[in-house]
């Protein structure tokens, strides 16, 4: 704009001899000069387009037969050593038959000695008229409220395994068999209790409690003392006088136990010295172990013995039915640690956010059959406020040209080129560095993952702008992860389950895929759906780059590129055309001081 003005100030000026400047007055020239200058800014023919490129002489296309040297720098080497003797081009470039014009210092000294004369003095040929200009400043604005920006909060709900402490008892049990019986006379009638014998109507008494039976031998009750031991060594004769004088019958009994003597004092064996006349059978005793359920805790997959069995009875001898039984324990107990199923939900925070909103629900079952055990609630929440945007916005006021005291503010459009040009120059800056020569790939990333426990306090995966919430759990790869996806360099493909208990997921894993830059992740992010090259599964995705044949499918001017318009434009400082005018006469005067003085 102030070069087109500059040559209208120089027409003016040139005009002043021939009397135009009788005919236009300098502020007339002045707003001429400016409406020149917009409508050729606003004429898009002179801008680059198709046309422009279609006259541009030797352009063929970008689809030219050197692009086989594109990857092949030694076969261009040497293909073009063994041409640079022959080929015509090469030799227009090199001026190989020396027939090009060439001008001394003297000469070039002459020729712009006109042009030097008025640079160095302009005020003297500009007839009192002036020529100035500002730059443009701008002022940052104070921090915005509200524009934080935001992350995905997760969550869980469904299934969780709890670790519970179960125990079981078990216990010795003793089995009696009773085989024996005591054999006893009882004399009818109770007047015979004097001659040896019990009373028949103790006995009888014992019949009726079940405890004695009566046996089917009954004898003379001088016979029945010859049993207890009456005659001694002269039974025969003992019998004879005995029955001489004694008359009555004897009635065997057997007891299922030992009667005491002093229910039956009379009644005594002198044979054995014991109360009883004889004692048949035996008594057996058993001891089992009843493990209870203890058997069904230590078949269980899903509970782990803790501890040996500790005794919780014994030692001690107890009387069972009579028999003394003595064991060193009579009663255990076992502790295992299980691992059961209970429903749980650790949302309620995010639901009660209101400045989080919900988004959606993953299942996180691998491979989900039925009805989903465990799921992920993924919520949009704003990022704290000491991970707000940095990004400085700026008021600024224009750069002001003026002619002769007169001034005014140049008028600057946005330009929806130079943005997409930056864009284009970092996409083949960056495929150059990233292109990798086994795979013939570019923007490849770098798998990365994460871990965090359902519904437990480990969460290495804070996300975008967030920081760790359990740091000291997180290894150094996840770490750098964290760091990588705060810089905006990862991809999240997603999350999976990693680790299995029961059958229901107790660890996710957040895959990323992270890259060089954030170009290379906004070119694959939107770059992909254009190819129709869809992530893979988060458990599966390996990040692999674009093919040259996909990159070359590509169509920049579709993508939304704003996020890093700003890091370009920070790197890119653009002159004004104040400071550009007087760079280019500074570098033009030193290059005439410095040849001109050889």
């Amino acid at each position: 704009m102030k070069r087109v003005a500059f040559s209208l100030l120089i027409a003016i000026v040139a005009g002043a001899t021939s009397g135009v400047v009788a005919q236009t007055t300098i502020e007339e020239a002045r707003k001429q000069g400016a409406d020149l200058g917009k409508a050729m800014r606003a004429d898009e023919s002179l801008g680059p387009s198709d046309a422009k490129l279609a006259q541009l002489p030797g352009y063929a296309g970008t689809d030219l037969p050197e692009k086989v040297y594109f990857d092949d720098p030694d076969r261009l080497a040497a293909d073009g050593g063994a041409k640079a003797g022959t080929d015509d081009a090469f030799g227009t470039v090199t001026d190989k038959g020396r027939t090009r014009p060439r001008f001394s210092n003297a000469e070039i000294l002459a020729a712009t000695s006109r042009g030097s004369a008025i640079e160095k003095d302009p005020e003297a040929y500009l007839g009192g008229q002036s020529i100035g200009g500002t730059e443009g400043t701008c002022t940052p604005l104070p921090p915005s409220v509200g524009g934080k920006g935001y992350y995905e909060a997760t969550c869980n709900q469904g299934a969780k395994v709890t670790e519970a402490t179960e125990s079981c008892r078990g216990t010795m049990v003793p089995h009696v068999v009773n085989t024996s019986r005591w054999f006893y006379y009882g004399a009818t009638p109770d007047k015979q209790e004097g001659m040896g014998f019990a009373k028949a109507s103790t006995m009888q008494a014992k019949v009726a409690a079940g405890v004695c039976r009566v046996e089917p031998v009954s004898k003379h009750v001088c016979d029945a003392q010859i049993d207890l031991g009456a005659g001694g060594t002269n039974v025969e004769d003992y019998r004879r006088y005995c029955k001489s004088k004694q008359s009555g019958t004897a009635q065997l009994y057997s007891c299922s136990t030992e009667i005491p003597q002093g229910e039956i004092p009379s009644h005594w064996n002198f044979k054995t010295n014991t109360v009883f006349v004889k004692k048949e059978g035996e008594t057996s005793v058993t001891v089992t172990r009843n493990e209870g359920s203890c058997p069904a805790l230590g078949a269980d997959a899903s509970c782990v013995p803790q501890a040996a069995e500790v005794c919780t009875e014994g030692p001690e001898t107890r009387i069972i039915e009579g028999v003394p039984i003595t064991q060193s324990c009579w009663a255990w107990s076992r502790t295992f640690t299980c691992q059961r199923l209970t429903q749980a939900n650790d949302c309620s925070a995010l639901d009660g956010n209101k400045l989080c909103s919900f988004l959606r629900d993953e299942c996180l079952d691998d491979p989900q059959s039925g009805a989903c055990k465990v799921s992920q609630r993924i919520y949009s929440c704003p990022l704290p406020d000491d991970k707000a945007s940095t990004d400085k916005q700026y008021v600024c006021g224009g750069d002001v040209y003026c002619l002769n005291g007169n001034c005014e503010t140049i008028e600057r459009e946005a330009s929806t080129e130079f943005k997409d040009a930056l864009v284009a120059l970092h996409s083949i800056g960056d495929a150059g560095k990233q292109f990798d020569p086994n795979n013939l790939t570019v923007f490849s990333g770098e798998r990365g993952t994460c871990n965090k426990k359902i519904f437990g306090a480990s969460n290495c995966c804070s996300g975008k702008g967030v920081p760790l919430l359990t740091p000291w759990l997180c290894s150094s790869a996840e770490k750098q992860l964290d760091e990588k996806d705060d810089k905006g360099l990862c991809h999240k493909v997603g999350s999976y389950c990693s680790d299995k208990i029961l059958g229901v997921c107790v660890t996710s894993k957040d895959a990323y895929c992270c890259f060089g830059s954030k170009l290379s992740r906004i070119l694959q992010e939107q770059g992909r759906p254009q190819i129709n090259k869809p992530w893979g599964k988060p458990k599966d995705e390996t990040c692999k780059g674009f093919s040259i044949e996909e990159f070359q499918r590509l169509d920049l001017s579709k993508m939304d590129f704003s996020e890093v318009y700003a890091e370009f434009m920070d790197a890119a400082k653009l002159p004004d055309e104040v400071s550009v005018m007087t760079d280019i006469q500074a570098k033009i005067q030193g290059y005439y001081d410095l040849h001109g003085r050889k």
